[in-house]
């Protein structure tokens, strides 16, 4: 043993067990960092795999996040053309009702339906009976082929009135009597029935055309009644008084249209101006088959109501064929004419009287998916602003 350092003789074996320990040690830490990091990547691969599995539960779903809005408040407006496109539920812009724009009033049943073109909004108004005394002129008059209704304004909130049950009301230019009241005839001898309804309310005359007449409603003209056979006639408080000859067709207060016939009745359809008493025969094709012939509030054009309708300009003697018609009761504008069809399903049909070199000349609008169905024969109203959007 060396005396020079202390337990000199151990040192060499002492120097191999601490470096056994340490690498002991050592080996023993790797096990455990390399265990810790397994047990990590197991879970990643069981939340993974968790996770995949809950949303292959779910359903699929859009691969873009959408992150919620940390404070609450109103949704940014979007930008839409006032007035000609409607809004979703979903806040989108949704496809527009019609082609037009502005609004259409009709009797459907017990009520008059105001539909609003754009967006197809629906507005029912019960028409109610009433008592009280009404300025007939005042009233906006719709009518069918049961009753006449009478619309007015409270505070801007519309009302609606039964003004007569089973009759029409025609507009007079005597100058004493405000309206004619003509009762439908009952069955198909029955006599049409015609009073004179003054400004007070009261019913007078009570005449009787012959049984088979036609009554005729004219524009700032009356009543006219036409027999099966020969003149045409105007009521008046002591009875008729003969207005043509010949069988009219139509009147304004500016023109005439008559169905002459000759001995051989041998006939033809003539418009008589009354300016002037000259009578222009009108084309073949107009007058072969004779409907409703109607007459525009300038008397320029004359619509022959047939399926499809004919259209004749008299400035310029130019005959049109409308691709529809036949639907009755048309309604006159500056420059369109409309109708109002049950034919098949409920329509309104609005058309150029003079059709543009480029654009639409037709808009058809179908009312059967309002649950709102005119009525048989009701007459209508369309507001006058009523037109494409493009024309706006």
């Amino acid at each position: 043993m060396d005396a020079g350092v202390p337990g000199g003789g151990n040192a060499p074996e002492q120097e191999r067990s601490w470096r056994a320990a340490v690498g002991l040690v050592g080996v023993l830490a790797g096990l455990i960092a390399v265990v810790w990091l397994l047990s990590l990547t197991t879970g990643d691969g069981d939340a993974a795999e968790t996770d995949r599995d809950s949303r292959e539960a779910a359903g699929p779903v859009d691969d873009e996040t959408v992150e919620a809005p940390a404070t609450t408040g109103p949704l940014p407006a979007t930008e839409t053309q006032a007035g000609t496109e409607s809004t979703s539920e979903e806040g989108e812009p949704a496809e527009p009702f019609s082609e037009l724009v502005g609004a259409l009033m009709y009797l459907s049943g017990r009520h008059v339906v105001r539909v609003d073109l754009a967006t197809g909004t629906v507005q029912r108004v019960l028409i109610e009976p009433t008592g009280l005394r009404l300025e007939l002129g005042d009233l906006e008059m719709l009518t069918d082929d049961d009753r006449t209704v009478g619309l007015f304004w409270i505070d801007g909130e519309m009302s609606a009135v039964l003004v007569a049950s089973g009759a029409d009301l025609v507009p007079s230019d005597h100058p004493v009597v405000d309206f004619w009241v003509v009762s439908q005839p009952d069955g198909p001898d029955g006599a049409f029935r015609m009073d004179a309804w003054h400004d007070y309310g009261i019913l007078t005359g009570g005449l009787r055309a012959p049984a088979g007449s036609e009554v005729l409603a004219v524009r700032n003209g009356g009543v006219l009644v036409i027999p099966p056979v020969g003149r045409t006639y105007r009521p008046t408080f002591d009875g008729f008084e003969v207005v043509s000859e010949h069988r009219l067709l139509v009147a304004s207060d500016r023109l005439r249209v008559e169905q002459r016939c000759d001995d051989q009745l041998s006939c033809t359809v003539v418009v008589v101006d009354l300016t002037d008493d000259e009578a222009t025969v009108l084309p073949d094709d107009f007058v072969a088959e004779l409907a409703d012939i109607s007459v525009s509030p300038d008397s320029r054009w004359l619509l022959n109501d047939t399926s499809p309708a004919w259209l004749y300009d008299r400035h310029t003697e130019r005959l049109r064929l409308l691709d529809g018609g036949g639907y009755g009761r048309p309604l006159w504008f500056a420059d369109s004419v409309a109708w109002l069809t049950s034919d098949r399903t409920p329509t309104l049909v609005v058309a150029r009287l003079e059709p543009l070199a480029e654009g639409q000349n037709w808009f058809a609008v179908e009312l059967a998916g309002l649950d709102a169905d005119p009525s048989p024969g009701s007459s209508f109203r369309l507001d006058p602003t009523a037109r494409g959007r493009a024309d706006r």
